[in-house]
């Protein structure tokens, strides 16, 4: 927190550079331009390390008390550019989370020193699960040019960038899908039969890659409504997406014991045994399927690239037209039926009475 401390010329500060201190030396002509970047920058690195922070500008890198030349009207630019700097960071940050401080420095004599300051910027702790970025760039979610996510380690205040970025993203992710876990687990203590609240358990379960919690929880969903094909066909995508492809098929096969004329179900297996390159009978799937809803366009897409697979090239077209006559903004069925025409063309075969 900021704290009326007697800062004097030249002495030596009584606190260490680290993970939550910082000193900066100003030496511009132009000091609020370099204070305002400084203060974007380490306030959002501070926040985004999970903890509270100081950076100290006017100090320099051994702690010597330095002070920077400000005058009243400089400190109103400076703590008004700063506040205006910070509404543009994504997500919205909270002004609360911060303070801006102007400390007076003194001589030794402890007479203070006309328009010479050392600026504190206070950070507190925010633990929320998503990254704070700079004005500049796009969404915290994806990785575009101009993005800066500011992280404070240590002595250092490093731009999080590439792999590190989304290792950061990740951990943060799994961090939120614990605690949700752990509320609902909590819930279920109260309410141990509470479908919706194990269905979010499941799904939360699979994107934590617990695999034994997500079975587990499946199993009992199917145990409380045996004959509920949903479930089991929400199982079986669990299972494909965790690699279990054996697992998913037999789940499947029960949910259609249960309802041979499952339009998700039936998509699903078509799904999976595409998957695991058992193609005749993806196609047979996806188009039992295709009975129950013909103008599924993305199902005909998908029916479209099973041909492809199949070396039906002209088959494969023509369910691609079908899919882009149901719906023609279909970016999908634009691309897949481009790439069939050209590993036509790579195939030496004529297309000419293709439309």
């Amino acid at each position: 927190m900021t704290q009326e401390i007697k800062f004097i010329k030249e002495e030596t500060f009584h606190r260490q550079e680290g993970q939550y201190v910082e000193f900066k030396e100003i030496k511009s002509e132009k000091p609020v331009n370099k204070i305002v970047d400084h203060a974007e920058q380490y306030i959002i690195g501070f926040i985004n390390a999970l903890g509270e922070g100081d950076i100290y500008l006017g100090i320099d890198d051994t702690g010597k008390i330095l002070g920077i030349n400000l005058s009243r009207s400089l400190i109103d630019e400076m703590q008004k550019r700063i506040s205006d700097k910070l509404t543009n960071v994504k997500p919205v940050l909270p002004p609360s989370c911060y303070t801006v401080f102007p400390h007076p420095v003194y001589d030794r004599e402890y007479k203070e020193i006309k328009d010479l300051y050392i600026v504190q910027i206070h950070t507190s702790r925010i633990e929320e699960d998503y990254l704070f970025k700079t004005s500049n760039g796009s969404h915290w979610l994806y990785q575009t040019g101009g993005e800066n996510h500011y992280i404070k380690k240590e002595s250092s205040c490093i731009n999080l960038e590439g792999e590190r970025l989304a290792q950061e993203i990740k951990f943060r992710h799994q961090r939120y899908l614990r605690k949700e876990l752990e509320k609902i687990n909590g819930s279920l203590e109260k309410d141990t039969e509470n479908i919706n609240l194990l269905k979010k358990k499941a799904e939360i379960a699979k994107f934590m890659g617990d695999i034994e919690t997500m079975e587990e929880t499946y199993e009992k969903l199917i145990i409380l409504n045996p004959s509920n094909s949903k479930t089991r066909v929400a199982y079986a995508s669990a299972r494909k997406s965790i690699g279990d492809l054996e697992g998913a098929l037999s789940t499947i096969h029960d949910a259609l014991q249960f309802d041979k004329n499952n339009f998700d179900a039936l998509k699903e297996q078509g799904e999976i045994f595409f998957i695991a390159n058992r193609t005749d009978e993806a196609l047979k799937s996806y188009q039992d399927a295709l009975k129950l809803n013909p103008d599924d366009y993305t199902l005909l897409t998908q029916i479209g690239i099973t041909f492809r697979e199949l070396g039906k090239y002209k088959d494969s077209i023509k369910l691609f037209n079908y899919a882009l006559l149901k719906s023609p903004s279909y970016r999908a069925a634009k691309y897949e039926k481009k790439k069939t025409y050209s590993k036509m063309f790579q195939g030496g075969l004529e297309i000419n009475t293709i439309s």
